[in-house]
C-alpha cells in the first residue's frame, strides 16, 4: 500500500536518493513520513516522481517536516493559488540566467536559514535545467585530518549581494556592474556569519557549511587571504564522487536539506522556459562543534 512505508533507491555512494511507493497527493502515515525523514538524513536529497500535486498538497506535504515559511524576503518570487508559502521560481525564455546557477545552500545569509527546500517541477525545456547536489558531509569527511582541524576553529561570512556579481559569482556574467551596484545597495547588511563546521541536528555528522558564492571569507580574515582555501573547498564540494545529478521530469518533486546538502541549478535550456514551485521550511539549525 501506498504512504505506508517507503522504497528508497540511492543515486550515488554519499548524496541523493529516489523515493518509491509514495502518492504525495495524499497524507502520510506515520512510517512512511519517518522513512522519508531518515532518507533526508543519509543522503541529504530526496526525489519523487510521477507526481501530479496541486500547489496545496505540495504546502502539506512540506508542513510535515516544520513551518513554512511565507517570505523569503530577498527575491521577486510570487506566491501562487492564494498560499504566500508556494513560491514561483521561473527563468523564461529570453531571460539572461536563472535562479540559483551555482553551488549553494538557500538562504545561508540568513542568521537562522531555511532547513529544507521543497522543490515541484510545472514546466520544464525539452533538454537541460537538470540539478546537482553536493553533500557537505562527504566532503568534510574527504578532508584531512590536519586541514579538518584548522576549519573547526572558522566561521564563513556570508553575502547576499556575492549573487549578483559577475567578478564573484561566474553565473552572474549576464548581469551588469549597474545591477550589482543596485544588489549592493538592496541587500546592505544582508550577510550572516556560520561556523565553517558544524554539527546535524539530527544525523549527528559533521557538515563543511561553505557556499562558494555567498561566502565572502573567513570571519577574521581578508577576503584575499580567504580566497585561495576558499577555492579549494570549492573544489572539495564540486568532486564528482560527493555529488549526484537530479534529471527533473513532468511531475517530479525534489527535498533537500540545506543543512546537509549545497545544490546548482544548470543553466543549459537557453531560449526555453522553465518554472517551478518552491516550499521552504524552518527546522533545528546546526549545532556548533
Amino acid at each position: 500500500m501506498k504512504n505506508t512505508a517507503i522504497t528508497v533507491r540511492p543515486m550515488s555512494a554519499y548524496t541523493g536518493a529516489e523515493i518509491f511507493d509514495v502518492d504525495l497527493r495524499e497524507p502520510l502515515e506515520e512510517q512512511a513520513y519517518l522513512e522519508i525523514r531518515q532518507a533526508i538524513n543519509d543522503w541529504g536529497a530526496v526525489f519523487f516522481r510521477a507526481q501530479n500535486l496541486t500547489p496545496a498538497q505540495q504546502l502539506a506535504f512540506a508542513r510535515r517536516f516544520g513551518t513554512a515559511e511565507e517570505d523569503t524576503h530577498v527575491s521577486n518570487m510570487t506566491g501562487v493559488d492564494g498560499l504566500p508559502e508556494v513560491k514561483e521560481v521561473t527563468k523564461e525564455a529570453d531571460d539572461l540566467r536563472n535562479i540559483g546557477g551555482f553551488w549553494h545552500m538557500d538562504q545561508s545569509f540568513y542568521d537562522l536559514p531555511s532547513s529544507f527546500s521543497v522543490l515541484y517541477a510545472r514546466e520544464l525545456p525539452p533538454n537541460g535545467g537538470d540539478t546537482m547536489f553536493s553533500h557537505l558531509s562527504a566532503a568534510y569527511d574527504s578532508l584531512s585530518p590536519g586541514l579538518q582541524k584548522t576549519l573547526e576553529g572558522l566561521s564563513g561570512v556570508h553575502v547576499r549581494a556575492h549573487a549578483d556579481s559577475s567578478g564573484i559569482n561566474s553565473a552572474a556574467s549576464g548581469l551588469s556592474f549597474e545591477y550589482y551596484v543596485e544588489s549592493v545597495a538592496r541587500f546592505a547588511g544582508m550577510e550572516a556569519t556560520h561556523p565553517l563546521v558544524a554539527m546535524h541536528p539530527e544525523s549527528g555528522r559533521k557538515v563543511l557549511y561553505f557556499s562558494p558564492v555567498y561566502t565572502d571569507r573567513f570571519e577574521g580574515w581578508t577576503r584575499d587571504e580567504s580566497l585561495p582555501l576558499m577555492k579549494y573547498l570549492t573544489g572539495v564540494l564540486g568532486k564528482p564522487e560527493h555529488t549526484c545529478r537530479f534529471r527533473w521530469e513532468e511531475g517530479s518533486m525534489a527535498m533537500w536539506d540545506n543543512r546537509a546538502v549545497v545544490h546548482y541549478a544548470l543553466d543549459d535550456y537557453t531560449g526555453h522556459r522553465r518554472m517551478m514551485h518552491r516550499v521552504t521550511v524552518n527546522g533545528p539549525w546546526l549545532e556548533r562543534c
